[in-house]
């Protein structure tokens, strides 16, 4: 059972539904649908569900992108599936191994590598979703971004996002709530290419995370140092990008 701070999982769902709805028609710019990147993890399960119910399961699509290889890909076929949305798979991996050729000489980590594929994601969901009058929907949930655990020009672009200010556990509760199957909302969340799961790669659970964002409290100092670093160096991720202004 996920454990949730202060949150009413009826009343939040009812209003994200609510909050979906009045964006799309009437501040979407007259678009024609949602178009969502589909990872078979729990954030794109949940957001696929969450705006079926908002503007009907007709009008979003979603685009599963796997880079090549994608072990899981029958997970994203499934959310497009259960969801009712259509959807194109549309595989990165050409794409991606040309990138790699391209720029073996600039000295590339493997943290920047990482980066690269939702970059690719970014820009095939907007090339779709021109070419339809869509608008893209964003999937990043509010433990990711404190922690900037998230790219940048990558998935956290979107023209809105309905879980932004949800913390993981609080995703998961809605998902829940929403009957959606328990292997796909309650997943591991892993990023793909390090082979490792996102508690892994953290150094810690969002559990201690998400207690962490909602009540100011960590018992483990080390933990809440790691978690305050990570977050200050996030914040070129949250704030808006700084602009010089004219006098």
């Amino acid at each position: 059972m996920i454990k949730t701070i202060n949150f009413n999982i009826e009343q939040e769902t009812k209003n994200c539904i609510g909050w979906i709805k009045n964006w799309f028609e009437n501040e979407s710019g007259k678009s024609n649908g949602i178009a969502i990147a589909i990872s078979g993890g729990k954030d794109s399960t949940v957001v696929a569900k969450l705006c079926a119910e908002a503007v009907g399961a007709e009008r979003v699509f979603g685009i599963p992108m796997p880079n090549n290889v994608q072990s899981d890909i029958a997970d994203s076929l499934r959310v497009c599936e259960l969801t009712g949305i259509n959807y194109s798979v549309v595989n990165i991996g050409g794409i991606y191994d040309e990138f790699l050729k391209v720029s073996k000489d600039l000295g590339n980590t493997t943290e920047a590598l990482i980066n690269v594929p939702p970059r690719i994601r970014m820009t095939m969901i907007y090339l779709l979703s021109q070419n339809m009058g869509y608008r893209v929907v964003g999937t990043g949930n509010l433990s990711e971004r404190y922690i900037g655990y998230c790219t940048k020009w990558g998935d956290m672009s979107c023209d809105f996002n309905p879980v932004a200010n949800f913390t993981s556990d609080e995703v998961i509760a809605i998902g829940d709530y929403l009957g959606l199957p328990y292997e796909l909302v309650h997943k591991t969340p892993a990023d793909g290419l390090s082979g490792k799961s996102d508690e892994d790669r953290i150094g810690f659970s969002y559990q201690i995370l998400n207690e962490y964002i909602r009540t100011g409290v960590c018992e483990d100092s080390g933990i809440k140092a790691k978690i305050d670093k990570m977050h200050e160096y996030a914040m070129h991720k949250i704030n808006p990008i700084p602009a010089y202004e004219i006098k």
